[in-house]
């Protein structure tokens, strides 16, 4: 059992990582939240080699998540993998539980975040953009099923073809679904929303099923679990990470220095809401390295 178990820290926070390299963004990610009272869950892509995760681990309170599974853009496998890493936080007294991305970095010392989600918690509140507008296409996303959505080889181009053959493409779940909300795939939840899930997926066997063929499963499980609890009435309706979605694309804008004082000010601001995280911020030609906070808490 790692330190990341065993520790007695009175309020703790498990920081599950989804990623599918190593990077020195996730390296780095890794160290600022190296902090006692913290938990690192890390699930690597089934698709890369874990031994090049090897330097991570040297630390106690990394933990990686085994049976890993393979990830592909749009595929129900970021749920499959996100609960793994829910389930993996069960055993170790953790308050909160914060899914990230191995590209993003604290906007803010762990000790502050500790701090925000501490109260945050004796509220009882989560953190899950959750919007409840869902057009007749994001809809489609559910009602009509898409065959192995992932890395198309040979062998799954046949079971496609299979699949279509023996399958219905409307989706026989999906009418007994609740109402559907959709939202960022980076949640932070209580111990108590992490175990209503589990109990939930046990109670409707047919939720996991409804989402399995879907498109993009990990922008509408979560929130539409979420929509259909007792903890709705305590979402904070937003994410702790900070995406910038103003260009185009089906990815946010990977930031760089020239965005810092952007940062600066969203985190003066704050309009009532705490971006904690931010995606990686890429350095351009003719700037310096970045210092390892690079943008401080504000007072």
């Amino acid at each position: 059992m790692t330190r990341a178990m065993k520790e007695n820290t009175p309020f703790r926070i498990a920081f599950c990582v989804l990623c599918h390299k190593y990077t020195p963004v996730l390296a780095e990610l890794v160290h600022q939240l190296d902090a006692p009272g913290n938990g690192l869950f890390i699930h690597v892509d089934g698709k890369a080699d874990i031994g090049a995760f090897a330097a991570l681990g040297k630390t106690g309170r990394v933990c990686f998540v085994e049976p890993r599974t393979k990830v592909y853009w749009g595929g129900f496998g970021m749920v499959e993998s996100t609960l793994r890493l829910f389930s993996a936080t069960r055993d170790g007294g953790f308050r909160y539980v914060v899914l990230i991305s191995g590209d993003t970095l604290p906007l803010y010392p762990a000790e502050t975040i500790r701090t925000v989600l501490r109260e945050a918690y004796d509220r009882g509140r989560q953190f899950i953009s959750a919007n409840p507008s869902i057009t007749p296409e994001e809809a489609d996303r559910i009602r009509r099923r898409r065959f192995c959505p992932d890395k198309s080889t040979f062998a799954r181009r046949l079971l496609r073809i299979a699949m279509k053959c023996t399958m219905r493409a409307d989706n026989p779940f999906f009418d007994r679904l609740p109402p559907l909300e959709k939202g960022s795939q980076w949640i932070a939840i209580t111990d108590r929303m992490r175990d209503f899930i589990f109990d939930y997926l046990a109670a409707h066997p047919d939720f996991i099923p409804a989402f399995r063929y879907s498109h993009a499963a990990d922008e509408l499980f979560f929130h539409t679990l979420l929509g259909d609890s007792p903890f709705a009435g305590h979402n904070a309706n937003y994410s702790l990470v900070h995406a910038d979605w103003s260009h185009p694309g089906a990815h946010p804008k990977t930031l760089s220095t020239s965005d810092l004082s952007q940062l600066s000010v969203l985190k003066s601001r704050g309009g009532g809401k705490f971006p904690a995280f931010r995606p990686q911020v890429r350095r351009r030609a003719g700037h310096r390295p970045l210092p390892r906070n690079p943008v401080r808490a504000g007072n």
